[in-house]
């Protein structure tokens, strides 16, 4: 080890030992503390998400109720111009145009051609007028898969995560205001994603 470096060759060293270190050490951690919602199709491996997108925008474009939207640098560098949706706000139609002008593949359909759920929508007690002892079902007929996903099950509206989507229409179509919804969609994450 009689190598000697000069300022620029240790701090060359020094930068790319501590770049090894966050992408090996935490990023996994990132990745496994994802909250935030991809648009339908996106990889299940979140590195393998980030490699493949070119941050192009062409989703958010072609999307046509502009539900998906484009990280900023507040969210960190990493995800700067990637896409994500929250079904709380507008929910997303599964009308795959993302997935289908996407250049790279980042995004992509499933196997079977069958929506990939995105989300898992949960009830908030709390907030459900039906969990309140008022008779309402506003949430469960705006279930675009319908009752295998969301029924009433002694009055109260009640999810199947084996059927539920994600795509956010229940939420929208609780009648309650924007900052008291009986419903909220979740991030889904895949067992071992």
């Amino acid at each position: 080890m009689d190598e000697k470096l000069n300022r620029r060759q240790f701090f060359s060293k020094s930068i790319r030992s501590a770049v090894g270190f966050v992408s090996e050490i935490v990023t996994p951690a990132l990745e496994q503390e994802r909250t935030f919602i991809r648009p339908p199709g996106a990889q299940d491996d979140e590195l393998v998400f980030l490699t493949l997108c070119t941050r192009c925008g062409v989703c958010k474009e072609v999307c046509p109720v502009s539900t998906i939207a484009l990280f900023t640098a507040v969210e960190g560098a990493k995800f700067i111009g990637t896409p994500y949706l929250d079904p709380n706000k507008t929910p997303c139609t599964f009308c795959n145009k993302c997935i289908e002008h996407c250049p790279t593949n980042a995004l992509e359909h499933s196997a079977d051609g069958k929506p990939e759920p995105i989300g898992t929508a949960e009830v908030v007690k709390a907030n459900c007028l039906a969990y309140q002892g008022v008779m309402c079902d506003h949430c469960v007929r705006s279930c675009p898969v319908g009752k295998a996903a969301l029924s009433l099950r002694g009055g109260k509206p009640s999810v199947s995560k084996q059927f539920c989507t994600g795509c956010g229409a229940c939420v929208a179509g609780c009648i309650q205001d924007s900052n008291n919804k009986g419903m909220i969609v979740k991030s889904y994450r895949p067992p071992g994603g």
